[in-house]
C-alpha cells in the first residue's frame, strides 16, 4: 500500500455484540468485507464511529479525506424525507444517517468521489432530495431482494447503456449479492438510474457528468470477482484522482 494511496472514509453502524464473556455489548463496527475490499481495491480505509462529534465536524473530516464509502446497513429513519415510519423498519440510529448524508452532501460540494452500497445507495438519494420505498413486499414478491434475514440472495441486474456504471462494468447485465427490503422512491436531484432489477426495481444510481458519484443498492464488497471488486475500484482510482487534484492546495495550506 502506498503512502500515496487515496483515504477513504467510512462511517460505521452501532450494534450490540457478544463475544466470549462478555454480552450485549455496544459495538461501533461494520463487516470486515467493507474494508478488504478498499484495501484490496488500493485505498487506505478510515472507519469513523457514528457520533455527535464528528457530526459537528464534517468539513474537517472531508479535508482529509479523498473519498466516501456509504456502506450497508439499518433502515433510515423516514422522519429524514418526510414519511412515518413503516412497522418493520428497522430502528434506525439518526446520528449516523446525519452524518452520512452531511458527508454525501459535503462530498458533492467539493467534487469529491463517492461510492454508496446498500443503504449507501439510498443515503445518497435522500441527501439528494429523494424518498424512498420503505417495504418493496407490500407490492412486489421481495424474495429475489431480500429472502431470509440475515443471508444474501442473488438476482441478476441490467445497467442503463452509456452510463458511468456500465462504462466501469464492461457488462450488461449480472449477478449480485442482495439484501434490502427497501428501495428508491422519488429519485434525488441530479441523479439518474443505471441499473434495474427484472420487477423494476431501481437497482443503482449515478450523478451524470464528471463527477463520481454512484450507488448501488446491492453489496460490491460481498461478491468482488470481478463486478464488485471492479466498482470499488473505481472508486479507489477517482478518489486517487481526486487527491491528486487538490495536492498543491493542501502544501499551500501547509
Amino acid at each position: 500500500m502506498s503512502t500515496e494511496s487515496p483515504i477513504i472514509l467510512v462511517v460505521t453502524d452501532r450494534k450490540s455484540v457478544t463475544s466470549g464473556a462478555w454480552s450485549d455489548i455496544e459495538n461501533d463496527a461494520l463487516p470486515h468485507t467493507y474494508i478488504d475490499a478498499i484495501e484490496r481495491a488500493g485505498g487506505l480505509p478510515i472507519m469513523l464511529p457514528p457520533v455527535q462529534s464528528l457530526l459537528d465536524s464534517t468539513d474537517r473530516l472531508l479535508d482529509l479525506a479523498d473519498g466516501i464509502f456509504l456502506a450497508g446497513g439499518r433502515d433510515l429513519d423516514p422522519d429524514l424525507y418526510g414519511h412515518a415510519s413503516h412497522p418493520l423498519n428497522d430502528t434506525p440510529l439518526r446520528v449516523r444517517d446525519e452524518l452520512e448524508i452531511a458527508l454525501a452532501r459535503g462530498a458533492h460540494a467539493r467534487g469529491m468521489p463517492m461510492l454508496g452500497a446498500c443503504r449507501g445507495m439510498q443515503i445518497m438519494n435522500v441527501a439528494f432530495g429523494g424518498t424512498l420505498e420503505q417495504h418493496l413486499g407490500d407490492r412486489l414478491d421481495m424474495t429475489p431482494h431480500r429472502d431470509v434475514v440475515g443471508e444474501f440472495t442473488s438476482h441478476a441486474v441490467s445497467l442503463v447503456p452509456g452510463g458511468r456504471l456500465a462504462g466501469i462494468l464492461e457488462s450488461h447485465s449480472f449477478d449480485i449479492a442482495s439484501h434490502h427490503h427497501q428501495s428508491i422512491d422519488n429519485l434525488g436531484a441530479g441523479l439518474v438510474v443505471s441499473a434495474y432489477a427484472s420487477d423494476g426495481v431501481v437497482e443503482a444510481v449515478e450523478a451524470p457528468g464528471e463527477q463520481y458519484a454512484v450507488g448501488v443498492q446491492w453489496h460490491p464488497e460481498e461478491r468482488l470477482d470481478p463486478e464488485g471488486l471492479r466498482i470499488v475500484a473505481s472508486l479507489v482510482t477517482e478518489s486517487a484522482k481526486y487527491r491528486t487534484s487538490r495536492t498543491p492546495a493542501r502544501l499551500a495550506a501547509n
